[in-house]
C-alpha cells in the first residue's frame, strides 16, 4: 500500500515499484510555459486534482447564500430591480449561474431570464448614492461597519490589519518623488510639535508605495473608462498615543502630475485621495499579494513534488496535504477568472493584459530566500514592536510561522540524522534542482546557493516552512478578508471611474461617489468576493488519522496541534485589548490554497 513504508529513497528496498509510480506522475504533471509565459505552470488538469464532493457542497452553500441575498435585495426600494432588470428573473437557473460565479466575471451571468441577458449596464454615477450600495447587502452584512468608512483611523488600520497588510514599510528618508515638507507635516494637528526629521530618526515614518502598479493601463467596460493609479501614502506613528496615522497621499508616482494631499486638505479631496489608495491596495492585493505571491508562487512546488518525490518520501507526505485543491483552483482561475471577460477583467482597474503583466512580473521579482515571513518583515523594516506597536499581521503571523517551523523541524529530524542523509537523498536533490531550474519550476533564488543546492537540515526546514506557511497562513490571511473586508465597493473600489482629485478644486460627496464602481460592478464585487472568502475547506494542523501513522510518533503531531491551540488562545487574548484581527487564528487557516 502506498501509504506504508515511508522512507528515504536510499533506504527503500523496492525501488523498482517506487520509480515506476514516479514515472507515471511525471507523465501526468508536465510543465507548460505558454499558459502564463514565462512561468512554469502545469499542463492541463491531472485527474488527481479533481476536487472532492465536500468542496462542491461548500460552494453550493455559498451560492445559496448569495441567492438569498439577491432575493432580499430585490425588496429594497433604493436598489430598484424594475428600473434595471426585467421582471421574473429569479429562477432556478440563477442558482446554477451562481455556481459559475467564481470564474465568470460578466455581471449579466447573475440575472438571467429565459437564458437572455437582461442587465442594463450603468454609467458612472447613474442614479447612485451611498444608500444604494448599502441596499445590495440585504442578508449579507456590510463589512467593517464598526469603523467610520472615511476616518483616518480606519484608513491606517487597514494598512496593518486589513486585506493587504504586506505593503507597509518603514522609510529612512523621504522618497525623492514625493515632495512632502515639514510645514505640511506640522500642519496636521497630531504632529504640530513634531518634525519629519524626528519621525525618521525615531523610526516612526512609514510608507505604502504602489509602484508595482505603475505599468497598469486604464481598462474599459461598457459603462466607461476605468482609472488606475500607483499612489504613495505616508504614515507616521504619533509619539504621544503611539498610533499609526496618515500624513500624506500622492495619487501617482510623478509629483509634477499628482499633488500632495494631507488630512488638512479640503475634506472631500482628502477622502477621494484615500479612495485612490484603497483602490490601488485592492488591485495590488489581487494581482501581487494574493495571485502572484500565493497561488502562482506555490504551483511549481506542487508540480515538482509530484514529479520528483515518491509518495513514500517523507517530504512528499509532509507537503501534499498543503497542496490539496491548488492545481484545480489555479486551473479554473487561469481559464476563467483571470481570462479576458472574467472576473478580474470586469472588476480590476487595468486592462487584463496589463493586469497579467503586473502579476507575472511580481512572480519573476520574488526571491525565494527573501520571502520567508520573518525575513520579509525585516526587509520592510517593520519588525520593531516598540515603534509600530499595532501590527497584528506581523505579531500573529510570527506565532504561526514559529509553530509551523517547530513542527517541520521535529518531523524532518526523524528521517534526516545528518548531512549525508540529505546529500544522498537523490529524490530530494532532484526536487530542489527542478524547482529552481529553467526547465522546471523556475523559482528564483531557491537553495542554499540560490541555485538549487540543498545540504543542511536547517535550510530544508526553512524552505518547507515557507511552503507550508504560504499554503496556509500566507494565503488565508489575504484570501478571507475578501469576504470580511472587501465586499463593499465604497470601502475598496476595485477600479475608479473618474480621475484622481486635483489640487485646485473643491470636491463634494457627489464627486466622491462619481469615482466609485457602478452598482452592477459593485454587485459583482460582492458576489465574487463573498464566494472567494466564504469557502473554508481543510484546516491547518488537521490530517487524516492514518496520514502519519507509519512515519512518526503520535506525540510529534499532538505537540503541533496543541501548540496551534495555544496560539489560538493567545490571539483571542490579544484581540480583547486591540482592534480585533481574526485572519491569523489557526481555526480560520485552511491547510491549502483551494479557493
Amino acid at each position: 500500500m502506498w501509504l506504508t513504508n515511508i522512507c528515504l529513497p536510499q533506504n527503500d528496498k523496492d525501488l523498482k515499484c517506487r520509480n515506476k509510480k514516479l514515472e507515471q506522475r511525471r507523465n501526468e504533471y508536465r510543465y507548460n510555459y505558454n499558459i502564463i509565459p514565462p512561468l512554469g505552470i502545469v499542463d492541463g488538469l491531472p485527474k488527481n486534482e479533481i476536487p472532492s464532493l465536500i468542496w462542491g457542497f461548500k460552494l453550493l452553500n455559498v451560492a445559496v447564500a448569495l441567492v438569498k441575498n439577491a432575493l432580499a435585495a430585490r425588496e429594497k426600494t433604493a436598489w430598484n430591480f424594475k428600473k434595471y432588470f426585467l421582471p421574473e428573473i429569479f429562477r432556478i437557473k440563477m442558482l446554477f449561474r451562481l455556481l459559475g460565479l467564481l470564474f465568470s466575471g460578466d455581471p449579466t451571468n447573475f440575472f438571467v431570464a429565459g437564458g437572455t441577458y437582461v442587465v442594463k449596464f450603468l454609467k458612472p454615477g447613474e442614479g447612485v448614492d451611498l444608500s444604494e450600495y448599502n441596499d445590495l447587502f440585504a442578508t449579507i452584512p456590510i463589512p467593517n461597519q464598526d469603523l467610520d468608512l472615511h476616518s483616518d483611523e480606519n484608513f491606517a488600520i487597514m494598512r496593518v490589519a486589513g486585506w493587504n497588510p504586506t505593503v507597509i514599510e518603514r522609510v529612512d528618508s523621504l522618497p525623492k518623488n514625493i515632495p512632502f515638507t515639514d510645514k505640511l507635516f506640522k500642519s496636521i494637528p497630531s504632529f504640530k510639535d513634531d518634525s519629519i526629521t524626528n519621525a525618521i530618526k525615531e523610526k516612526r515614518l512609514f510608507m505604502t508605495n504602489y509602484k508595482a502598479l505603475d505599468g497598469l493601463k486604464n481598462g474599459f467596460q461598457p459603462n466607461g473608462e476605468k482609472y488606475c493609479y500607483a499612489p504613495i501614502a505616508l504614515f507616521a506613528v504619533d509619539k504621544n498615543d503611539k498610533k499609526l496615522k496618515p500624513v500624506a497621499i500622492q495619487c501617482g508616482q510623478d509629483p509634477k502630475e499628482f499633488p500632495i494631499f494631507t488630512p488638512k486638505s479640503q475634506e472631500w479631496s482628502w477622502k477621494m485621495a484615500k479612495s485612490v489608495v484603497n483602490s490601488a491596495d485592492g488591485n495590488h492585493h489581487e494581482l501581487v499579494t494574493h495571485l502572484s505571491r500565493t497561488h502562482l508562487f506555490l504551483e511549481p512546488f506542487v508540480i515538482a513534488t509530484y514529479r520528483q518525490l515518491s509518495a513514500r518520501h517523507p517530504l512528499h507526505r509532509l507537503l501534499v496535504p498543503h497542496f490539496k485543491g491548488t492545481i484545480f483552483i489555479n486551473y479554473l482561475a487561469k481559464a476563467k477568472l483571470i481570462a479576458p471577460g472574467g472576473g478580474v477583467d470586469y472588476l480590476l482597474a487595468g486592462t487584463i493584459e496589463s493586469d497579467a503583466s503586473v502579476a507575472i512580473q511580481s512572480v519573476l521579482d520574488l526571491k525565494f530566500n527573501e520571502s520567508f515571513f520573518p525575513f520579509s518583515l525585516k526587509q520592510r523594516k517593520v519588525e520593531d514592536v516598540n515603534v509600530l506597536e499595532y501590527y497584528p499581521y506581523r505579531d500573529d503571523g510570527l506565532l504561526i510561522w514559529n509553530t509551523i517551523q517547530n513542527w517541520v523541524k521535529s518531523y524532518l529530524e526523524i528521517f534526516y540524522k545528518n548531512t549525508n542523509d540529505i546529500v544522498n537523498d537523490y529524490e530530494l536533490q532532484l526536487w530542489a534542482k527542478e524547482v529552481s531550474s529553467i526547465s522546471g519550476g523556475r523559482v528564483k533564488d531557491f537553495g542554499e546557493d540560490g541555485k538549487g543546492k540543498l545540504e543542511t537540515l536547517e535550510y530544508l526546514t526553512l524552505a518547507a516552512t515557507q511552503i507550508l506557511f504560504t499554503a496556509s497562513a500566507g494565503h488565508s490571511s489575504v484570501n478571507f478578508p475578501q469576504k470580511e473586508l472587501m465586499l463593499y465597493a465604497p470601502q475598496v473600489p476595485m477600479a475608479l471611474y473618474d480621475k484622481a482629485p486635483v489640487a485646485d478644486k473643491k470636491y463634494t460627496e457627489y464627486d466622491w461617489v462619481q469615482i466609485l464602481p457602478t452598482l452592477d460592478i459593485a454587485s459583482l464585487q460582492l458576489n465574487i468576493g463573498y464566494t472567494l472568502g466564504a469557502i473554508y475547506f481543510t484546516k491547518l494542523g488537521e490530517y487524516p488519522t492514518f496520514w502519519f501513522k507509519d512515519s512518526i510518533q503520535e506525540k510529534t503531531l499532538d505537540d503541533y496541534q496543541e501548540e496551534l491551540l495555544k496560539v489560538e488562545q493567545i490571539i483571542h487574548s490579544r484581540n480583547k485589548t486591540r482592534y480585533p484581527y481574526p485572519f491569523m487564528l489557526p481555526s480560520r487557516l485552511t491547510q491549502s490554497i483551494n479557493v
